[in-house]
């Protein structure tokens, strides 16, 4: 009995640390070029044509909470290096051998891996909303709601946060961005060899909120169309090809393509267009956000190309939108999950992302 109340109190004092390290108000903010929490203090210079970015920074406390969360390697980066092996679900693998020692200097090839796995050819079925996923590495691997994978029987946008540890199999959650194919091709055998960015924010919430492939395919056509990258296939992916639309991406990566990079408490943003908020994306680290900024900043840029229009939006509004995300952590998963998603991983909050 003599050690229950300072067992007791030990307990409280984590409880209380544990809860002041996470997403709300105390810990993470705004920048603010006057160094307080004041909207009229806001350095605008994150702004061109339709877009505009406010940082979000986190404190000391929610930096060290999440300081041991652990290292992740991206989708696009693992499928470049060999690190995973995403196919359709009639090319389920049947493994001849192991992979998941390899070092990254002796992965081998995508197509030494897919006949290494005896994964049949072009007549490999499939489900539309469903994928496999195989970490053929030793990395622990993010896959972010909304990033495209090329290939298969047809291109698909993912639709949800996933962590896949070494050697892990999963099923993935996806949808079609590709309305007029349904056939392996290039011989990939049901596999996804390609990457294509994150999808623009009207699409994500598609995906992760409606889950409704008819709306998925309304707003990819949008983005074609008025971009001038219709295709046979009508596929997202064909943005790439469109020369104006990449015009314009390039001058908006110009500007915001390594803004956030020195300063290591940015976690994530708010993007606005017009006079309405686009979105939200938070992560658990600055390491995760900023290795995330290069592909998710697409996201933004184009909705703020097809959907946007010079901002108005007054900052008060802006920072009201973040205070309402963080103001009470009793309900932010639900606040959150009512126009939103979020991942967690190991107990933590990995990434959050609001519309």
């Amino acid at each position: 009995m003599t050690h229950s109340k300072p067992t007791a109190f030990i307990v409280l004092l984590f409880i209380s640390f544990f809860c002041n390290a996470q997403y709300n108000s105390a810990n993470l903010k705004i920048i603010s070029t006057g160094g307080e929490d004041d909207p009229a203090n806001f350095n605008l210079s994150f702004s061109y044509g339709n877009l505009r970015l406010y940082p979000i920074i986190a404190n000391d406390t929610f930096l060290a909470e999440h300081n041991n969360i652990g290292d992740f390697t991206l989708l696009k980066d693992a499928i470049e290096k060999d690190k995973i092996l995403i196919t359709e679900t009639g090319a389920r693998l049947q493994p001849e051998r192991e992979f998941n020692n390899q070092s990254e200097q002796g992965s081998p090839q995508n197509n030494q891996i897919i006949q290494n796995n005896s994964i049949s050819g072009g007549n490999v079925s499939g489900s539309v909303n469903t994928l496999i996923a195989k970490n053929i590495s030793t990395d622990t691997i993010f896959i972010m709601a909304g990033e495209v994978v090329k290939g298969g029987k047809q291109d698909r946008v993912i639709g949800k946060d996933v962590v896949i540890p070494p050697g892990k199999e999963i099923n993935l959650s996806a949808f079609c961005v590709e309305k007029n194919r349904w056939v392996t091709k290039n011989e990939n055998k049901g596999a996804f060899t390609g990457y294509y960015n994150v999808t623009s924010m009207d699409i994500r919430k598609s995906v992760t909120e409606e889950k409704n492939q008819s709306e998925v395919w309304k707003k990819v056509d949008l983005h074609t169309s008025k971009n001038k990258a219709t295709s046979s296939t009508s596929t997202y992916t064909n943005l790439e090809n469109a020369v104006d639309y990449q015009k314009d991406v390039e001058k908006y990566i110009e500007q915001f393509g390594s803004s956030f990079k020195n300063n290591n408490r940015i976690i994530g943003f708010i993007a606005v267009t017009g006079n309405e908020v686009i979105g939200c994306d938070m992560f658990a680290t600055h390491k995760l956000f900023i290795n995330s900024y290069g592909n998710l900043i697409h996201s933004y840029i184009g909705h703020a190309i097809t959907n946007g229009s010079a901002i108005t939006i007054s900052n008060e509004k802006v920072f009201s939108y973040l205070n309402n995300i963080l103001k009470d952590e009793n309900k932010q998963d639900e606040t959150i999950e009512e126009n939103g998603t979020l991942y967690k991983w190991e107990n933590k909050k990995l990434h959050i992302t609001t519309y």
